[in-house]
């Protein structure tokens, strides 16, 4: 299956484009504390599994607005089908690098979500912070996201070149931490020390930090340790499309601490406890 659309987003280049076969899936953010969904966010993925950057790659710059367009339009779609918002969570979707530049797209954000039946406050939206915008403009977006009533997350936090610049600018609801600052912290003290130090500065700040890519429940348990509530990767669930995927929570299951010390395993429990 392909999909056209027509596409230009103000380019000079106007062109119909046939986008290759996608489908979105979903994947929770969980609240550790409450063993909650906090939210789920929608990816896409290819026929074979291929992720948004696989799928782009061959894109030229112009097209891919409205590739992103179709993604997102899709995702309310889903979220409306499957009455996510009836039940509590949110629904986190991530606005593309070349729609972040378009102050109009906050309400076109608000707008596609009313047409399909949702609230504007039941959505996040996850602005990159590897993508290089203006502080202003980048401050501005955000602003007027809010006032829409829509939660803005900044993600990729610790891949980008700005930094602690962003939340001193934007001062932002959510922040997502980089797969990579995460990936192998347990045994990486640099990690830790950076990771443990910005949990504390999003707590005076109040702002909500998701650690992004757990899979093992070594990172799991460094991270329960700072304090950090909120997470999201596939030691809780996989991707899954056209249903609500089953959470597995680390402390139900005791056979994921297979290779868990005694040790170990106490200090989980007491940071659980916290």
């Amino acid at each position: 299956m392909f999909y056209s659309t027509q596409s230009g987003y103000g380019s000079k280049h106007r062109m119909r484009r046939t986008f290759p076969e996608f489908q979105i899936v979903l994947q929770p953010i969980v609240d550790l504390e409450t063993e909650t969904v906090y939210a789920y966010e929608a990816l896409c993925r290819g026929p074979h599994g291929e992720n948004y950057s696989e799928l782009v790659k061959d894109f030229e710059p112009f097209e891919i607005p409205a590739f992103d367009k179709l993604a997102m339009a899709r995702s309310l779609r889903l979220a409306a089908a499957m009455r996510l918002e009836q039940s509590g969570v949110k629904f986190a979707i991530n606005l593309g690098p070349l729609m972040e530049l378009r102050g109009k797209d906050a309400y076109y954000v608000v707008r596609l979500a009313k047409h399909y039946g949702l609230r504007a406050d039941s959505l996040v939206l996850e602005l990159s912070e590897g993508v290089r915008l203006d502080g202003n403009e980048l401050a501005r977006i955000v602003d007027l996201h809010r006032k829409a009533g829509v939660v803005i997350a900044i993600d990729d936090f610790g891949a980008g070149y700005a930094g602690l610049n962003v939340l001193a600018r934007c001062a932002p609801d959510v922040v997502k931490i980089d797969r990579e600052l995460i990936k192998g912290i347990a045994t990486n003290r640099a990690k830790k020390t950076i990771v443990e130090a910005f949990s504390k500065v999003c707590r005076k700040m109040r702002v909500k930090l998701i650690a992004e890519g757990v899979e093992t429940v070594e990172e799991y348990l460094t991270l329960r340790g700072f304090g950090i509530r909120y997470m999201q990767g596939f030691l809780f669930a996989r991707p899954v499309g056209c249903e609500i995927p089953q959470v597995r929570y680390p402390r139900s299951e005791p056979k994921h601490f297979s290779r868990i010390t005694r040790t170990e395993l106490e200090w989980f429990r007491n940071a659980i406890r916290q």
